[in-house]
């Protein structure tokens, strides 16, 4: 066991504070837009702090932790490709501070002000699904992070999924987004120090000389170069690329905390100041991971080398207050991406399919009710499915999912006046093909003739389904611009 009783006593007591002031948000929840933006009410400060917190959790430390452990330096590129993307938003407002002037909640709503209806529906259930699935491994990794951290072993596994869903679960339900932003302020400021002691006590067991050696040793050059380092590549690199600029804006989640801001420019600032600690907060877990990997050896399990590693340096105290800050984050990871996930259930796919719509107060019921499925799935998908590739690869393919269809459809549906419905349908649906078709097949690859086994490729699929995606809108567009003429942008309460 890891954890002394110091330890043990910091991580209750955070805990308890964290879903008590998450529970207690929820007199502050007034309606719909309340529950679901906070009341479009969070100003530069706390939305950057709340972003940060929403895109790094336990999970993010996993598979970043993971990658430097099974590529050496070369992952470190994607905290520079991060912050590219996050800056250029921050810098010109490219989408996010569009949708936040147009007032809506969920991204399928522009699909129904620049489109139809019916495009709302389709955007709204693959974002539904490939949401869903892209958190689906969550609750597994966190698992696997916390009993090989605290030193609970394997056989605890399960126990700490379904504690760990109640607390998560019972915090969301009850105070939506005021719960998430309220909680997630704290939840920064101790993950920063968490962090830091982490690094400080790694580098106390370890040189930087011997890490380069062991990453030298292991990898040779395509441990510093990701061109030549056989998990990335160039298909990679420019998937991730594209997916850094359209995922960061359109991913409901992170997009979530610029559409609560209290205006269009802090909505647009928040991802200006967010970007500033990408980097860092990228290539802090890549670390850990190479440090595992010179301390450690290559021969552990990929995924539990890192939190083994900081179980076994980090001193008493300071690691029960690293796990509480990472835990808290994990848990507004949770409950940010469990908000969007049935807002979009309920906002895109079922009200639009009433014919009377939905009342206000039954539409907060049935967010909640399926908040409570989704946590259900997390727990037996995490148990049952193994991913293929690393856990990185296969969150930003289901991201790209949703993100490469929704990206053609919400980028030329705000600057571009040929879009049309025709378009948006394409874009939709060949932006999730490359993704569904490697989650299908590749672990059958072999038995595929050799002209389709590209689509086994996770980078090939990923850098595809932006492609198809933009494809399919423009192409899509253009020809039908005379059987269905492009509609003009609704723009009833827009916000200026």
């Amino acid at each position: 066991m890891n954890f002394q009783i110091l330890d043990w006593i910091v991580l209750t007591l955070y805990l308890v504070f964290t879903v008590y002031v998450g529970i207690r948000a929820k007199k502050y929840v007034e309606n719909a837009d309340g529950y679901f933006v906070a009341g479009r009410r969070v100003r530069l400060a706390l939305g950057s702090a709340t972003l940060i917190a929403t895109e790094i959790g336990i999970v993010t430390f996993m598979y970043l932790g993971e990658l430097g452990y099974v590529t050496g330096f070369s992952c470190f590129f994607l905290g520079l490709v991060g912050l590219i993307g996050y800056t250029v938003i921050g810098r010109t407002g490219f989408i996010v501070q569009a949708l936040r002037r147009l007032r809506v909640i969920t991204i399928p709503e522009f699909y129904e002000l620049r489109y139809n209806k019916r495009v709302r529906i389709l955007g709204g259930i693959i974002l539904f699904f490939g949401g869903v699935l892209n958190m689906g491994i969550f609750l597994k990794f966190d698992a696997i992070f916390l009993t090989e951290t605290i030193g609970l072993g394997p056989d605890l596994l399960l126990t700490v999924m379904i504690v760990m869903m109640l607390v998560v679960v019972s915090y969301t339900v009850l105070g939506g987004m005021f719960s998430v932003v309220i909680t997630d302020f704290a939840q920064f400021v101790v993950l920063s120090l968490g962090m830091l002691v982490a690094t400080i006590s790694i580098l106390t067991h370890v040189g930087l000389g011997d890490i380069a050696a062991a990453v030298e040793i292991r990898f040779g050059e395509a441990g510093v170069n990701p061109v030549i380092n056989e998990r990335f590549g160039w298909s990679f690199i420019l998937w991730m690329l594209i997916a850094s600029i359209a995922t960061s804006a359109l991913w409901q989640p992170a997009a979530s905390k610029s559409l609560a801001s209290d205006s269009p420019q802090t909505g647009r600032k928040v991802f200006l100041f967010t970007g500033l600690t990408l980097a860092g907060r990228y290539m802090i877990p890549m670390f850990w991971g190479v440090a595992a990997l010179a301390l450690l050896g290559p021969k552990l399990d990929s995924g539990s080398a890192m939190p083994r590693l900081l179980g076994s340096v980090v001193p008493t105290g300071f690691l029960g207050l690293m796990v509480a800050g990472m835990l808290a984050a994990s848990m507004s990871t949770y409950s940010a991406y469990m908000l969007a996930w049935s807002s979009v259930a309920t906002r895109d796919v079922m009200t639009p399919l009433s014919r009377n719509g939905i009342p206000e107060r039954t539409l907060l019921i049935l967010t909640k009710c399926i908040a409570v499925l989704i946590g259900i799935f997390l727990v037996v998908f995490g148990l049952f499915y193994e991913i293929p590739a690393t856990a990185f690869q296969y969150i930003a393919l289901t991201g790209a999912m949703y993100s490469a269809g929704a990206f053609g459809c919400v980028a030329a549906g705000l600057y571009w006046k040929k879009a049309n419905t025709v378009g948006a349908y394409a874009s939709l649906l060949l932006g999730a093909v490359a993704p569904l078709a490697f989650l299908l097949l590749e672990r059958s690859k072999e038995s595929l003739p050799p002209w389709l086994r590209f689509v086994a490729d996770v980078n090939v699929s990923g850098f595809l389904s932006f492609l198809l995606a933009a494809l399919g809108m423009v192409v899509g567009s253009l020809i039908t611009q005379g059987s269905h003429p492009p509609a003009v942008l609704h723009q009833q309460g827009e916000e200026k």
